[in-house]
């Protein structure tokens, strides 16, 4: 299976399933920016989420973990009355406060992806859920299994 480093603007869902679907993440930033569009997905459709993907990419400084973790409180009331991505301050506030996780996760053991795939133990999706929803806000148990199928960590149940 090929490690994803990066992609690039996908719209169409069945081209983003195609291409990225499954396939273990090697970028930290990427792992961050796929949770978190999991994140505004909730309550919409994915296509919608892909049609937006390029201007959470801009609002959101490229989905860089340092960047986003360090958003002010005006940058996120900016971000709730921008209409090119979903406005909704609650998903938006859970993104800067994963980001700060994700960023003391990469500190202590040294890389996101490396958590993800070899320190956040098994494929149990019940256990991953309950450890995921502990840390990171947003991450229910639809959210979390949805991530966690389209990185490639556990397999479709």
């Amino acid at each position: 299976m090929d490690d994803i480093k990066e992609i690039h603007i996908l719209e169409d869902p069945q081209e983003w399933y195609s291409y990225l679907w499954g396939k273990r993440v090697c970028n930290d930033d990427l792992m961050f920016e796929l949770m978190s569009l999991q994140v505004f997905q909730a309550g919409l459709t994915w296509s919608s989420i892909l049609k937006m993907r390029n201007e959470f990419k801009l609002a959101f400084r490229g989905w860089r973990i340092d960047s986003v973790m360090s958003m002010s409180e005006k940058e996120i009331t900016d971000l709730t009355q921008d209409a090119s991505i979903i406005r909704n301050r609650r998903k938006i506030e859970a993104c800067v406060f994963n980001a700060n996780v994700a960023k003391s996760i990469q500190d202590m053991h040294g890389s996101f992806c490396y958590w993800v795939y070899e320190v956040l133990e098994g494929t149990d999706l019940k256990i991953l859920q309950k450890c995921l929803s502990k840390r990171f806000k947003f991450l229910g148990p639809e959210i979390t299994r949805m991530w966690l199928l389209a990185v490639g960590k556990i397999v479709n149940l």
